[in-house]
């Protein structure tokens, strides 16, 4: 005979509510109760019936996440910070790519509610008004991670981290390093979320330390090997003045500028400094292995995956908030002293 929560309810001595809130994860339940509770599942190999919680709630134990790409380190190490905090709530993880799509990501938003999730988490897309819109109108609560929805309103929680003044600290460190021609390699044009924060954080520190910054060395990439390889030959094809250094927008971006100049005859960072953003895997591995500012991703993730659950469990949709999470600058080997 199948075991069933009023079993484990009455095995632990506790209600059946009491059952359901520590199979639920929530917060409210003492840690003696909660080990009483777990004790009695493990002994029965108690599963519960996630259909018949779907039917009876109206939702899964399924948490939703919406990614451009998955390939991306950044998103893949962002995926296994909320996977961690998932798991060890007893939710599954459902991972959706939109591929930068605005109407995949709005189509994928309504099938995450036909699918009675929980909650969503939607990373690195790009958010605007209409998209805004849509969330708030879910019957789900639905939290931004590592950027800002563009409606002037915050209405959505959000966790992130601070992208203006990561790039201002790691044009500063430059700066105190001697340089004063700096490049800036950034995101699309039209982005709002990361690429233009970043190029609004370059901005402000060029303002401050009186750099002067031609337009030309001003390129926009898609945050990707190739685009940075790109903007590299670019700023080389049209400069009779090279920069001393290049600031590009992510990791991948600044390798890809970094294989390019190598191309070109510039040695990095005898040459050329260069610095990135993210401090993913390739960035230590990768031989110089290349000054970063580290953005702690995984961490980013757990504590977005967090935020989603105090929401859940008070039965709101949003609170607004928004969530800061610090960075560091990582010195290594592409940038030189030229003091």
């Amino acid at each position: 005979m199948a075991i069933t929560i009023d079993d484990i309810a009455k095995e632990a001595n506790v209600s059946i509510a009491t059952v359901s809130r520590v199979i639920n994860g929530s917060k409210t339940v003492s840690p003696e109760l909660r080990n009483r509770v777990m004790e009695a599942v493990n002994r029965n190999h108690f599963r519960p019936n996630t259909f018949a919680r779907a039917l009876t709630t109206n939702k899964s134990n399924i948490i939703g996440i919406i990614v451009t790409d998955i390939s991306n380190p950044v998103i893949s190490s962002l995926v296994k910070g909320i996977h961690q905090v998932c798991q060890e709530r007893g939710f599954t993880v459902m991972i959706c790519e939109s591929g930068g799509n605005k109407d995949n990501e709005k189509a994928l938003l309504y099938r995450m509610e036909e699918q009675h999730s929980t909650g969503v988490l939607l990373a690195g897309v790009d958010i605007d008004q209409e998209s805004v819109r849509t969330m708030l109108n879910l019957s789900y609560p639905v939290v931004l991670v590592t950027q800002e929805a563009n409606d002037g309103k915050h209405a959505v929680t959000t966790v992130i981290h601070d992208n203006v003044s990561a790039i201002a600290d790691a044009v500063r460190f430059l700066y105190a390093n001697g340089h004063r021609r700096i490049a800036f390699i950034g995101g699309p044009e039209r982005d709002y979320s990361n690429g233009s924060k970043r190029l609004e954080g370059f901005r402000q520190a060029a303002e401050e330390l009186s750099l002067e910054i031609p337009d030309s060395y001003i390129l926009h990439g898609n945050f990707t090997y190739e685009s940075g390889a790109d903007c590299m030959r670019r700023l080389y094809e049209e400069n009779t003045e090279l920069p001393t250094a290049v600031m590009a927008c992510s990791d991948l971006m600044a390798i890809g500028a970094i294989s390019c100049a190598g191309r070109l005859g510039l040695r990095v960072p005898d040459d050329l400094s260069i610095m990135g953003v993210d401090d993913s895997d390739l960035a230590r591995y990768f031989s110089p292995a290349l000054t970063t500012v580290r953005i702690p991703y995984f961490d980013e993730g757990k504590t977005a995956a967090n935020v989603l659950f105090d929401l859940v469990e008070s039965g709101m949709k949003t609170t607004g908030s928004i969530t800061h999470i610090p960075h560091k600058v990582i010195r290594r080997f592409t940038v030189k002293d030229i003091r």
